[in-house]
């Protein structure tokens, strides 16, 4: 099993030099404490004061929300100009953000923005009573030691699927996309995608090869129901035509009606009662490859419990 191939995109960071440059964090205390000492630190107390250095640094990254809403703002605002989104609304706090937006045909759609997808962050929501449709929107546009792939199957296959299954309730899709998407460190094969300022407006980081050019967005259709061992313990998938969210996201970007099907990728999942209760088995099946070909990525029997 390959994570990775939950997307067809990569990071374009060697693997080799992120190595090196974590060997050379962690021995500089060895092959050149001069360094640390013209510095006015003690190398006997670098290895405490660089894990404490990381916590901070992280800890800021994730706390930053401003970067994020201006992207998703960016893109509710040119829905609206162009009559995909009759109107859109923030509802959440600092630490969570809901977004209220009404489509084009009266669907009133509930988006829970995101951090990185493999953070316990997507484990911490509630459906809105009003939504007709529930969407959750990851960005992770600094995390770049695993490729995208890796960190979106652990978003859905270990944090939403066993949240789903243990508190029956629904998530119509997934979006995966934020301002790296269609850089130079993070290169888009897709097709169609947008010009004319709406990347900058959205994102201070730059488009592959100077463009000035944000892809269409990476979705992932969800089950229907909640899977129930007995009665329901393979549900059916959303289809791209049902989920009209993902429909006008996709068709805003550019996407034709004949290639929505080709755009959409699948998360599926199976339950089966065993000893240690509800167990539950993740598909999912990604799209927009080159070759044009998509791929599977599934996950062993894993029991049901609350994250």
């Amino acid at each position: 099993m390959n994570q990775d191939d939950a997307l067809p995109c990569r990071h374009s960071l060697d693997a080799g030099d992120i190595r090196r440059v974590k060997d050379l964090l962690q021995s500089l205390d060895h092959e050149a404490p001069e360094i640390l000492r013209e510095r006015g630190i003690d190398p006997h107390d670098y290895r405490m004061l660089l894990r404490a250095a990381v916590e901070s640094i992280r800890g800021t990254a994730s706390a930053t929300t401003s970067e994020k809403r201006r992207f998703v703002e960016a893109v509710l605002d040119y829905g609206k100009s162009r009559g995909a989104f009759v109107s859109w609304n923030f509802e959440g706090t600092e630490n969570r953000q809901d977004y209220r937006v009404e489509l084009a045909g009266g669907t009133l759609a509930a988006i829970e923005v995101k951090g990185c997808p493999d953070g316990n962050n997507m484990t911490i929501w509630d459906r809105p009573g009003w939504a007709e449709e529930f969407v959750v929107w990851s960005l992770c546009p600094e995390s770049l030691q695993h490729n995208p792939g890796h960190g979106i199957w652990s978003g859905i296959a270990t944090r939403l699927m066993p949240k789903l299954a243990a508190e029956r309730t629904v998530v119509d899709a997934v979006v995966f996309w934020d301002g790296r998407c269609g850089s130079e460190l993070r290169r888009c094969p897709k097709q169609f995608g947008i010009s004319g300022g709406l990347r900058a407006r959205a994102t201070d980081i730059q488009g592959q090869d100077g463009r000035d050019w944000l892809p269409p967005p990476c979705v992932y259709l969800m089950p229907q129901a909640p899977p129930r061992p007995r009665n329901n313990p393979r549900p059916r998938v959303h289809a791209v035509r049902n989920c009209k969210t993902v429909a006008t996201l996709l068709s805003l970007f550019g996407v034709p009606e004949s290639d929505l099907e080709r755009y959409a990728h699948e998360a599926a999942v199976e339950a089966r009662g065993g000893l240690r209760g509800t167990e539950i088995k993740v598909t999912v099946r990604s799209r927009c490859w080159p070759d044009g070909n998509p791929r599977e990525v599934s996950s062993r029997w894993k029991a049901v419990r609350r994250e």
